[in-house]
């Protein structure tokens, strides 16, 4: 008989069954699973954080800024009330400023840039403009009224609250 080293008590077995290579194979399978699955998350879902041209858009943020100052220079102050399908704006100004016939009130949602809405209004009377808005969803929303050179920026809750006043930003 001759001594090959393994003992009858000592059986070889296969690689498959042998709990090392299962780790060994297990840490990069793994990987490549939630490589796989982060890969498809960011392909499917869009965040629409980044801009293209980040230096036109720091330069559209100082022309905002001129507008919140002109608002003041102009010393308006506007009441915005929305009932069913109807939006009123009240605009207070300086004696020396003279409204403009038609104003722009953007309602801007506060989570989902698909939701946003656009309505002109119609001066009807002197400071008071009227117009159609569609309904507004549930939740908070952030609204501009502009002119050419100025703009009033607020929020409000829909439908909790239906008459806002909005004041210029200043800072």
């Amino acid at each position: 008989m001759t001594n090959t080293g393994i003992t009858d008590t000592e059986v070889k077995r296969p690689w498959y069954k042998e709990p090392m290579v299962w780790l060994v194979i297990a840490i990069p399978l793994s990987s490549v699973i939630y490589g796989t699955f982060f890969l498809i998350v960011s392909i499917t879902s869009f965040d629409g954080m980044v801009v293209d041209d980040y230096y036109k858009v720091g330069k559209q943020i100082n022309r905002e800024l001129k507008r919140d100052k002109a608002a003041t220079a102009h010393g308006l102050t506007a009441q915005i009330s929305v009932n069913s399908d109807q939006v009123t704006v009240f605009l207070a100004a300086n004696e020396s400023y003279t409204p403009p016939p038609v104003l722009e009130i953007d309602f801007i949602y506060s989570t989902r840039a698909g939701q946003d809405k656009a309505v002109f209004v119609e001066q009807s009377q002197t400071g008071i403009y009227k117009g159609t808005v569609p309904e507004l969803e549930v939740g908070r929303w952030n609204v501009q009224i502009a002119s050419d050179d100025w703009r009033l920026m607020g929020s409000m809750r829909a439908p909790e609250e239906d008459t806002v006043v909005i004041k210029p930003l200043t800072k």
